[in-house]
């Protein structure tokens, strides 16, 4: 990596990092009060609930989510930005209006459904807010859009205080704070940047272009966002409808918690979306990602086994004992999103190229083999059946994108690579092993000082 895109990319990473970092440490401090106030049936239809929504908001945006990000951080992109954004405004309104019509006409069949109309105001508000969040970081407002994170993790934390501990009004309160946060978040953005004022003083300018353009690109995207569904969520509705809405409350702790490297990912995959797109006609780009590639997948798998130590160390003291049981699935639960996050780092050949659709026989073959393995292992092995069923899944997802994406770039993998898995080897063997707790704390002091070195030698290397 040269001097200055290496700086430029630990300038971005570090941006990421003190956002999503202080974000995702609140929202961990989230998972006691969640637990010690909810039942584990609340929690599966919150979990459960959300997940949904989730699905539903890019079909109710077209995926203006992805297609927002990308094309205004691309100083290639023929279209003004003010063009762009007043597209995605106008189209974010009309289907808001368009979901609170037909929600009005759906509460004669829906109606039994708990908390309808919140649920119905949550997918509005997530819609929204998912959108306009990436339209503040493709205009370049990394600081503010790190900002805008934060604030909504504490408003969700305050606000589920009030509504959980002191009003006691059980999963409403989550809805409530969830809801009430992304519309304070949107209120702020506005005020700070006027993206909806923008939109109506360039209406004059506005050009149909410009819609067809970026539906073109995020259109593609839909069947892979059922596909990613299917293979990460459908889990739910299998361990709802074949174990119980209790497993699916236990199962969602470990998810949580799974997340610690999601965390990691997260950060280094914001930053490396821009420095991708920018890099990606550099004469040397098969060689930078490649050596990006190896570090990414040792530093992923090294976090893997030393958070795992380290929850097993404190797991007892800040999970409530019903939901002790769900340690056991976190291993295998976090080298899924160790793969995942190695598919999502090549899925950006997709997105540098424009060429969205090609990236939707990887992922549609993933899902069906996810779903199928779900069906077979679920009622043979339970829990542990399902997250061993992600780890397969994303395993073979990884592999057939390694060599899927060589129209694009050709990822090379080298030592690295290998040295980590059998780092993760050893991290399941030692992860369910009666090792003495003072061991684990000297593994974990080694372990984090190496990480932490080799880490910054990564991200301030010249070589690539």
């Amino acid at each position: 990596m040269s001097q200055s895109r290496g700086k430029a990319f630990l300038n971005t990473f570090s941006i990421y990092a003190i956002g999503t970092i202080g974000a995702k440490l609140i929202a961990f401090a989230l998972m006691p009060l969640y637990t010690f106030f909810l039942a584990k049936d609340e929690m599966g239809y919150f979990d459960l609930s959300i997940t949904l929504i989730m699905l539903l908001v890019p079909f109710v945006t077209f995926d203006l989510r992805d297609g927002a990000f990308r094309y205004l951080i691309d100083k290639e992109c023929p279209f003004k930005p003010q063009d762009t954004i007043s597209f995605i405004v106008r189209t974010l309104i009309r289907n808001s209006v368009v979901i609170a019509i037909l929600s009005v006409i759906g509460y004669f069949y829906l109606s039994h459904l708990d908390y309808y109309p919140i649920l119905v105001a949550t997918l509005i508000a997530y819609a929204c807010y998912e959108v306009i969040i990436q339209v503040v970081r493709g205009m370049g407002h990394t600081k503010f859009f790190v900002g805008i994170g934060i604030i909504n993790t504490i408003l969700i934390l305050l606000l589920s205080v009030i509504f959980l501990v002191v009003f006691k009004w059980g999963v409403l309160a989550i809805f409530l704070a969830n809801l009430i946060s992304r519309i304070i978040s949107l209120i702020i953005i506005e005020s700070r940047l006027h993206i909806v004022k923008l939109c109506y003083i360039h209406r004059k300018e506005y050009k149909h272009e410009v819609g067809r353009d970026l539906l073109k690109y995020t259109l593609p995207l839909l069947p892979n966002v059922l596909a990613w569904w299917a293979i990460e969520s459908s889990s739910k509705i299998f361990i709802e409808q074949y174990l119980g809405l209790e497993y699916n409350g236990i199962f969602a702790i470990a998810i949580k918690f799974s997340n610690i490297l999601q965390i990691a990912a997260s950060i280094f995959y914001q930053a490396w979306q821009e420095t991708a797109i920018k890099e990606m006609n550099a004469k040397d780009h098969n060689r930078f990602f490649s050596h990006i590639f190896n570090n990414y997948f040792l530093l992923l798998s090294a976090t893997v086994v030393l958070a795992t130590m380290g929850l097993r160390l404190i797991y007892p003291y800040i999970v409530a004992e019903a939901y002790q049981e769900s340690f056991v699935y976190i291993y295998p639960l976090f080298i899924a999103v160790l793969f995942h996050a190695i598919g999502s780092f090549l899925d950006l050949a997709y997105q540098c190229s424009r060429k969205t659709y090609r990236g939707l026989p990887s992922i549609i073959s993933t899902a069906i083999l996810a779903m199928t393995l779900y069906y077979i292992t679920v009622t043979r092995w339970g829990l542990m059946g399902v997250s061993l069923s992600l780890v397969i899944s994303y395993a073979y997802l990884m592999i057939y994108r390694l060599f899927d994406t060589r129209f694009c770039f050709h990822i090379v993998p080298n030592r690295l690579f290998f040295l980590s898995l059998i780092i993760l080897i050893i991290g399941g063997l030692t992860t369910y092993l009666p090792i003495p707790s003072f061991i684990i704390i000297i593994i974990l002091i080694i372990g984090i000082l190496s990480l932490a070195v080799y880490a910054k030698r990564f991200l301030q290397s010249k070589k690539g």
